[in-house]
Parts: C-alpha cells; structure tokens; sequence
C-alpha cells in the first residue's frame, strides 16, 4: 500500500483512537492506584508498530507516564510521611517494606528510585529524633 493510501490513514486513525482511549482508561485507573506496583504496571504501555511514528501516539504515551510519575511521587511522599510518624523502633522494618515497595519502581518510573531515596534522606535531617 502507498503512504497515502486512504485505507491505511483509516485504519492508523482507527489505531490511534484505540490508543487514545487505551490510554484514556489507565490514567483513570493511575488515579486511584494505591500501590507503586500497580503505578508501574500501569505506567508500562506499548505503542503499537502501526502508529509508532504518529507524533499524537507519542505525545499520549508521554502524557500517560508524566501522569504515573505524578502519582508514584504523591505515593512516595505519602511513604516517607507515614515512615516519621511511627516510633523510632518500628521505623526500621517500615523503612525496609518501603525499600522493598520502591523495588517496584522499573521502566519509565525506574529513575524515581533515587529521587525517592533524596527525599527519605532529606526527611530524616529534617526530623529533631534522628539527630
């Protein structure tokens, strides 16, 4: 088929409108995600062969990870908080399911791992029981 075949620009339009509501579906579900497993499962989305070169393809694609990061961050911080309000015995097993919880953090969210691991420790010099 030619590149301006009308069949193939139906069908790639066709495509690209499954994408979109594809990605329509798992934003929603980012929104109410409780776990930084899910987040990343969610975050992991493949952009069919057929509109791989479709710039809207991409730009959903994108938005789709810039909303799982937004809310893996929102979870993180959420982590961190809950890790300062227990007493200090209990914070070392907290601190290790938290650890194991960013171990979930892979693909296009893996480099939250480090920016989460920034701000626990910015959190515990900002804590007076840790000096």
């Amino acid at each position: 088929m030619a590149q301006y075949d009308p069949t193939q620009k139906s069908l790639i339009r066709m495509e690209l409108r499954r994408f979109a509501i594809r990605c329509q579906g798992n934003e929603g579900l980012l929104q109410r995600a409780d776990s930084l497993r899910e987040v990343a499962r969610l975050a992991t989305i493949s952009l069919p062969y057929r509109i791989s070169g479709e710039y809207d393809a991409r730009d959903l694609q994108r938005r789709l990870q810039l909303v799982a990061e937004d809310r893996a961050k929102e979870l993180i911080l959420e982590q961190i908080a809950a890790i300062f309000k227990v007493d200090a015995s209990s914070r070392s097993g907290i601190r290790n399911k938290v650890a194991d919880d960013w171990a979930a953090l892979t693909g296009p969210l893996a480099h939250l791992r480090h920016w989460a691991t920034l701000k626990l420790a910015a959190a515990g010099q900002m804590q007076p029981e840790s000096r």
